[in-house]
């Protein structure tokens, strides 16, 4: 640091000296002025050195960035390296980016740490497409890159999976989607930019200036602080995240213009979903039925046992227990219809019969059927908490769910107009570029 200034005080300290020695510059130099050769600057003679103060560099030193590289052994990493494990020549490098200080003590102080990045070389002779052209956007160009960085970890494990087949629908799925998600936010950002007067330009400048003031105020203090920690917990720059911020400001006032004033949900619809829907918010009765089973030619004496029990009042709980029968002797459990067990349709008649009018745990009458004798019973009868539609927080769920319904078709809608206003290449060709690239880079 101190190498730098010397030329320039040297060369003031020599147009000194020769001040001193007489020169006027009115007057030719006198013969007593030294002459400064080139050579002086680098081994100045005595009278000629100048004092120069230097500060250790790590006292103006600002942050630096350090870059940690750690290789990783293949096998020890998930499935989202698996494609590398194949090729034995193929190291993963894991990096990570780290902001540091140097104290005026002597510490290091660590700011802010990037997230881990990994990533794998390229075998000799392979190729590795860097970017392309995917389409324009409202004369917007529209990169690949851009659709398949977000989502290239889901990629790459999509090409490790073992069933290739399978593998190869996840992987299309994937493009598919993101391309589609990413065409409709670039749509809708075109249309809500070019709605905006310049009276709302300069508010939406005004507005983004104050998130940027706030933001570098809430992580950190200074740009560069802010820059870390957007990195290290959103892997975004400053401007990255304040573009996104716009464009979600910007779709989100589209949308409440446009796709909202059509989402009308009137209250025939909303009583017509409750009734669709009744056994969701008013949920039939429940009967759970139990039974004592057993075979009259193996089990004699059980069936004794039971016969015994029964003539003393004992209930179907105390049976079961005595008799050591699973599940406190539960058999089946179904929805009660408004006819009650009449209208226990799966149940035989001989069932029905015993079991109209039944106390709850008490015995029926025993039915013999084939080589079994069986005794029933009705365990418990349960009544859900019914909600009717008159409660409020019951219309408030219907409408936002027939809304959102509602809204989903009318945002598709609006965005299939706007493709054909803003979109000048055809969108299919644009899919079907974007595809051919991701398989060219990912799927190996």
């Amino acid at each position: 640091m101190s190498s730098a200034p010397r030329p320039v005080l040297l060369s003031i300290a020599a147009i000194a000296a020769a001040s001193l020695l007489g020169c006027d510059s009115s007057k030719p130099a006198v013969s007593s002025a030294r002459h400064i050769d080139i050579g002086d600057f680098a081994n100045p003679p005595a009278d000629l050195k100048a004092d120069v103060i230097e500060m250790s560099p790590e006292v103006v030193a600002g942050p630096e960035e350090l870059i940690v590289v750690e290789e990783l052994d293949v096998k020890r990493r998930g499935a989202k390296r698996e494609a590398a494990a194949a090729d034995k020549s193929a190291k993963l490098t894991e990096a990570r980016g780290v902001v540091a200080e140097q104290l005026a003590d002597g510490e290091t102080a660590i700011d802010a740490v990037s997230p881990d990045v990994t990533s794998s070389r390229v075998k000799p002779g392979e190729t590795w497409p860097v970017d392309a052209l995917v389409g324009q956007i409202n004369g917007r160009p529209i990169f690949a890159d851009a659709f398949l960085e977000p989502i290239a970890d889901r990629l790459v494990q999509a090409a490790a999976m073992p069933d290739r087949v399978s593998g190869r629908r996840v992987f299309l799925d994937s493009v598919q989607r993101t391309f589609k998600d990413t065409v409709d936010s670039e749509l809708i950002v075109a249309e809500a930019e070019s709605q905006l007067s310049p009276e709302q330009q300069q508010g939406l400048f005004a507005w983004l200036r104050t998130i940027k003031e706030e933001t570098i105020a809430q992580r950190g203090g200074s740009r560069a602080l802010a820059e870390a920690s957007l990195e290290a917990e959103k892997t975004q720059s400053l401007e990255q995240f304040m573009q996104e911020r716009r464009d979600v400001a910007l779709a989100g006032r589209l949308l409440n213009q446009r796709v909202r004033p059509r989402a009308i949900v009137s209250w025939r619809e909303v009583v017509q979903a409750y009734e669709r829907d009744r056994k969701i918010y008013s949920p039939p009765q429940q009967i759970k039925i139990g039974r004592i089973r057993f075979d009259t030619q193996t089990d004699a004496d059980k069936i004794e046992k039971v016969k015994a029990m029964v003539a003393e009042g004992k209930k179907f709980s105390e049976i079961v227990a005595a008799m050591g029968i699973a599940d406190g002797g539960l058999w089946q459990s179904e929805e009660l219809p408004e006819s009650g067990i009449a209208g226990l349709q799966q149940l035989s008649d001989g069932v029905r019969t015993r079991l109209t009018g039944l106390d709850v745990d008490k015995v029926s009458e025993p039915l013999q059927q084939r080589d079994f004798l069986s005794w029933f019973t009705v365990i418990s009868l349960e009544k859900p908490p019914s909600r009717s539609i008159y409660d409020r927080d019951v219309q408030l769920t219907i409408t936002e769910r027939l809304r959102a319904i509602r809204e989903t078709v009318e945002r598709d809608r609006y965005i299939n107009s706007l493709r054909t206003r803003w979109v000048t290449d055809d969108i299919n060709e644009m899919y079907q570029r974007l595809e051919a690239f991701a398989l060219d880079r990912y799927w190996r």
